[in-house]
């Protein structure tokens, strides 16, 4: 007996031994992969950074340029209270929701460990991309680090703010700062694309006002955290269990790498939460109700046609800081992210074969119907762009609104086939990775959009004129045909 306790301790003290070597193995590997690909970053941002310096000459360039922290910063505050929005901020896993108590109890010492983790983040993901910003104008090291601690301490407390309004009667007040971001940030590259930035660089440290400064972003912070810590309390079983029934979800839509079905995931947990619609009877018959449909979703939600309005400014921004012909990219690039919300329709039909079956008609005409109002508004969106794509290209011989019209057709071909894009397959042969078999058409799901936005803007790179605009339709003309007509996904 006693040599077989002795024999378990030894296999025991082995098990261990060997555990620790696995744990300190992966966190070589974890921290080696992090400085060298962190190092490779940072220097691609310098490179970048000095490349701008020697091409940005004018003095309206410079003023655009001095403008870009306070964008990525502006930015930062913004994407903080949008997942706040999103995820509560303070939420618990279903497994948590299952047991938890509707009762109005304290639960401070459940949800402040998650308030805490959620603070951290905000802080340190919003002082990363800030600190990119800065590198970015070449700011020097003293005034680069108080920014981006300043950033960090203003992300901390906006996302301190949106828990302390996380419940339902108190939820307008991070709404209302979301639309209020927004809005500084439009104004901004609206006064880039005017070419009236106003001269904003990274300020410079001066001692006792900068440190005045910091104490008050940091007082700021510490007030904020600690109104949300107390009223941790005061948070109910429907507040914080809402963003816990989205997590899953997402998980599993991010471990696919398929970015349309998180899309799918956040629109369902969108509409859940509003509850019902009134809904509208009459109009046309046959595939034109569908038209119908979409330019009543329009009626319902304007924002989203509001902000692919709003996002015009963003390739004369581009134009004014000089990015020449890349405009046209740009351009075709914004169209194709502001202009996803409206493909909602074609979406529904593009993954419901039993939808699309239903219809007394075709799946053909019944995407091609779906589709119709985002692409008629991408190409508005492009025509309204030629002002800052002219000045890039040369359009002699023909109007300058055809290049316009190629890149809000690259825009409409690229949503249509981010939307439209077939799940993985795991019927067809599987590729053996690191992370287990996966299906062959898995990592291209990441991609599905950008290929066909680099394929119908190619040829406008390549000759910035009519000729490249003219195949540019073409080709966008064509995948976007070829996408309407396929049978939605089995």
């Amino acid at each position: 007996m006693r040599a077989l306790r002795a024999e378990i301790r030894h296999w025991r003290r082995g098990r261990a031994s060997v555990r620790l070597a696995d744990a300190l193995q992966d966190a070589y590997i974890a921290v080696f992969a992090t400085v060298m690909l962190g190092g490779m970053f940072v220097n691609a941002v310098l490179q970048a950074g000095a490349v701008t310096d020697e091409l940005c000459v004018s003095a309206t360039c410079q003023d655009a340029r001095g403008l870009v922290p306070w964008l990525v910063g502006g930015s930062c505050l913004l994407a903080v209270v949008a997942v706040a929005r999103l995820f509560g901020p303070v939420y618990v896993t279903p497994a948590d929701g299952s047991w938890l108590l509707t009762s109005p109890l304290d639960r401070r010492a459940l949800l402040g460990p998650r308030l805490l983790r959620i603070l951290l983040v905000a802080a340190l993901a919003s002082a990363a991309t800030a600190a990119v910003g800065v590198l970015l104008v070449g700011a020097d090291l003293a005034s680069g680090l108080a920014f981006t601690v300043t950033s960090g301490l203003l992300s901390l407390a906006t996302a301190a703010a949106c828990a302390y309004a996380q419940e339902r009667e108190r939820r307008t007040l991070a709404t209302t700062a979301q639309w209020v971001l927004l809005a500084v940030l439009w104004a901004g590259a609206a006064s880039v694309a005017l070419d009236s930035a106003p001269s904003m660089a990274v300020p410079a440290v001066d001692l006792p006002l900068t440190a005045v400064a910091g104490a008050a972003v940091a007082l700021l912070a510490g007030v904020a955290a600690v109104a949300a810590w107390r009223h941790l309390g005061h948070l109910r079983h429907r507040d914080v269990a809402t963003g816990g029934e989205l997590s899953p979800g997402l998980s599993g839509a991010f471990a696919t790498l398929d970015l349309a079905l998180a899309y799918d995931v956040v629109l369902a947990h969108r509409w859940k939460g509003r509850g019902a619609v009134t809904p509208r009877r009459g109009g046309p018959g046959g595939a034109l109700a569908l038209v119908q449909v979409d330019l009543r979703r329009l009626r319902r939600t304007p924002q989203r046609l509001v902000v692919l309005v709003a996002a015009v400014v963003v390739p004369y921004a581009a134009a004014s800081a000089g990015a020449g012909r890349f405009v046209v990219l740009v351009a075709a690039a914004t169209g194709f992210v502001a202009g996803l919300p409206l493909l909602s329709c074609l979406r529904v039909m593009a993954r419901g074969p039993s939808l699309a079956r239903a219809m007394p008609f075709s799946s053909a005409a019944a995407q091609s119907a779906a589709a119709a109002v985002p692409t008629v508004a991408a190409l508005a969106f492009g025509i309204a762009t030629t002002g800052a794509i002219a000045g890039g290209l040369t359009t002699a011989g023909g109007p300058a609104w055809v290049c316009g019209l190629a890149v809000g057709a690259s825009a409409a071909a690229s949503g249509v086939r981010w939307m439209t894009r077939r799940p993985p397959d795991y019927s067809k042969p599987l590729i053996a990775t690191p992370a287990g078999a996966v299906p062959t058409n898995l990592y291209g799901s990441v991609i599905a959009g950008f290929d066909v936005l680099l394929l119908t803007t190619t040829p406008i790179l390549l000759l910035p004129d009519l000729r490249g605009a003219a195949v540019s339709i073409a080709l966008s003309a064509g995948v976007w045909g070829y996408l309407v007509s396929r049978s939605p996904a089995r």
